[in-house]
């Protein structure tokens, strides 16, 4: 088989594990609230980053070749997730706070579907697939990913909480899962000798990459004590704005 079937072949595998996880996980009974529960889930910042990373693994599988289609099956899987939640004794209510959450992060990983797709790009592309032809690489890269991304989360929130008596759950989980999947991305710069290829195309990204940033921490400044889940909107501006830049760069 030759590399990129490989890698689509992974892809599916790691397509099938995620939606089982993905899927046990929202199925899980709840244990009953409490009024002083000793953590805060960050669930509205997860669903978006979970159903975010399902859409991904989604593009990668190459099942369904239409983004908007791709889109579409998973919005719908999104509401029945979201629905037998309700239905079934888990102690668990449908929450259009986390659908929403869910296919926003869906919506804004769609968006970067193609990324690769340009010429100027076609180097990248063949070194990405070259390594994810590889399982074992699979099990590095994820396992640099949640390793940095859980360590780093345990220690912002322990700080934040000891030193500022809240939790701030999703800020600790945003940061550790922007650091985890820096890391991912720089093992797979290293591996693809690609670092080249990455200056160019960060010196490019600079100038929106700032700008991104700059108008997410405004907008998590301005909707702070507002209703919404607002490191769900945070979020997906960065997304959003950091494909912008990449379009741009390529």
């Amino acid at each position: 088989m030759i590399p990129h079937e490989l890698a689509v072949r992974n892809w599916r595998i790691v397509f099938l594990i995620w939606f089982v996880l993905l899927a046990t996980a929202t199925h899980l009974p709840q244990p009953l609230p409490t009024d002083n529960p000793t953590f805060v889930s960050p669930d509205k910042l997860l669903h978006f980053i979970c159903f975010g990373m399902l859409a991904f693994c989604l593009i990668g599988t190459e099942w369904i070749k239409s983004p908007l289609l791709c889109w579409l099956v998973l919005a719908v899987w999104a509401i029945v997730d979201e629905i037998t939640q309700d239905l079934l004794p888990l102690n668990r209510t449908f929450s259009f706070e986390d659908l929403i959450a869910g296919e926003l992060g869906i919506a804004t990983i769609m968006y970067w579907s193609g990324a690769l797709g340009k010429e100027s790009t076609k180097k990248i592309k063949e070194e990405v697939t070259a390594i994810l032809a590889v399982p074992k690489n699979w099990y590095q890269l994820g396992f640099i990913g949640f390793i940095v991304t859980a360590i780093l989360f345990v220690s912002i929130w322990s700080f934040l909480r000891e030193f500022f008596d809240e939790q701030y759950s999703s800020v600790a989980l945003c940061v550790a899962f922007l650091t985890g999947l820096l890391c991912v991305l720089r093992t797979i710069i290293c591996k693809g000798n690609l670092q080249i290829e990455s200056r160019v195309l960060l010196k490019s990204m600079v100038p929106w990459l700032i700008g991104t940033i700059g108008i997410a921490s405004m907008t998590g400044f301005l909707f702070n004590n507002a209703s919404i889940n607002v490191s769900v909107i945070v979020f997906a501006i960065l997304v959003v704005g950091f494909r912008i830049a990449w379009n741009r760069a390529t």
